[in-house]
């Protein structure tokens, strides 16, 4: 019996402590992630953090900087926003509804944007203890007017998302719509934007993918009726690290590449002559990239400030080294359209072979590894275009870059070293070709 009531002892005593442990976990939790956050553009802190029992209250701000508080100050708008956060203790983690604190510094904008009675914007977030977080953000609609007569308005914008413990997380926004007008009676529209993406942020570089897409863009000038319209655009962007061999004494980080890929296809466009082009497509890869090298760079381009001091142009130079050492391939696997006098294509590969030391003493050196090719076809009516192209279209005729076969020209070298290989098998130098291209 008396262990009965030890055991159902220990069960109340569990239970009504738990919300104090959810709480406490729940907060450093908090702290951890959404408490403190840095980057060059935007600085999150935490102002007050009050546990209660069942629920907490907690407040951060939100600090600008770099280009986004010139911005800002430059309008006249608010640099610091302050979020407060209502959190529920639950018995496995925490739910958060968190708004905009609208005082006495931002009261003025808010209702320049949203109106004096609307929320900006709602955000809800569900954090279990094993620190995986839902949430839900709204931006209400959104309205602005400048002192010129310049407006934007939009549609409710919308972001979902996950992020599990080790950082890793998927998430998904959309906007219906969004209109800006200008003075001069100009306008731009877009419909249907949606997009998302799903990897893990490491302090450099997004790993995983990420996506666009947009129904419509329009830019327009009512005063003389003209427009471009285009309509489905779609954009994606891939990032991979692929881990190399390194030798025992290296760091992991040393032979590890970064492999980046960008796609971008419109499925039609409408000049302001009224031409329509059909589907415009890129696909560009940038791969073998040495992943130390590239964040390096990285790094030191958000922190530049005017012209580079004696030691950022060293740690520059020191980069690009070790990246042109290491090699890489700039490969553009596909760039075509679809125009009014026929369809265009063609594709670009680049390669650095690795084993380049010193790059940076003499630039010179770098044609020694490289190798490539090049190819377009296009009609060739579109050589005519260009006043005065006749005698350069003859020139790269005869010396065999360009061949033209019916109504169509291909243009196909190859390049290996500092020496271009023609289409007929002809080699020429890298210098003299590019003397061709250029005349």
């Amino acid at each position: 019996m008396l262990g009965k009531i030890g055991a159902v002892a220990g069960a109340v005593t569990v239970a009504l402590c738990w919300p104090l442990a959810v709480g406490q976990i729940g907060e450093r939790i908090y702290q951890d992630t959404v408490g403190e956050y840095d980057s060059p553009y935007v600085a999150v802190t935490t102002e007050s953090y009050d546990r209660g029992y069942l629920s907490s209250h907690a407040i951060s701000k939100i600090a600008l900087k770099s280009s986004w508080k010139d911005l800002f100050e430059e309008q006249g708008w608010p640099t610091e926003w302050h979020i407060a956060h209502d959190i529920r203790h639950g018995l496995l983690g925490l739910t958060s509804n968190s708004t905009l604190v609208v005082d006495d510094s931002v009261a003025p904008q808010v209702t320049a944007w949203w109106g004096s009675e609307a929320v900006p914007l709602t955000l809800k977030t569900t954090t279990l203890l094993t620190r995986k977080t839902d949430l839900s953000l709204t931006l209400n609609p959104f309205v602005y007017q400048d002192e010129d007569g310049n407006s934007f308005k939009s549609e409710p914008w919308t972001f979902t998302g996950e992020v599990s413990a080790d950082g890793n997380g998927h998430f998904s926004y959309a906007l219906k719509d969004a209109q800006f007008k200008t003075v001069a009676d100009e306008s731009m529209q877009l419909s249907g934007l949606q997009g998302g993406g799903k990897g893990r942020w490491d302090g450099g570089f997004w790993i995983g993918d990420q996506h666009l897409q947009l129904d419509k863009l329009q830019f327009s000038n009512h005063l003389t009726e003209e427009s471009v319209d285009l309509e489905t655009i779609k954009v994606s962007s891939v990032n991979t690290l692929m881990p190399g061999e390194q030798a025992a004494e290296e760091k992991a980080t040393t032979n590890t590449t970064l492999d980046n890929r960008n796609q971008l296809s419109v499925s039609s466009l409408i000049s302001l002559d009224g031409q329509k082009y059909q589907n415009f497509n890129v696909d560009l890869s940038v791969t073998d990239l040495n992943y130390d090298a590239v964040t390096r760079l990285s790094v030191m381009g958000e922190n530049l400030d005017g012209e580079l001091t004696k030691a950022q142009a060293q740690d520059v130079m020191l980069a690009l080294d070790l990246l042109i050492a290491k090699g890489l391939t700039v490969n553009l696997k596909d760039i075509s359209i679809e125009a009014p006098e026929g369809p265009l294509a063609g594709h670009v590969r680049l390669t650095v072979q690795p084993g380049l030391a010193r790059a940076s003493q003499n630039l010179s050196q770098i044609t020694t590894k490289l190798d490539g090719e090049l190819y377009f076809e296009f009609p060739s009516v579109l050589l005519n275009i260009v006043e005065g192209m006749e005698t350069q279209t003859e020139g790269l005729v005869q010396s065999g870059v360009l061949t033209l076969k019916e109504d169509r020209a291909y243009l196909s070298v190859k390049l290996e070293g500092d020496k271009v290989i023609l289409g007929n098998g002809d080699q020429l130098p890298l210098a003299m070709f590019m003397m061709l291209l250029l005349s």
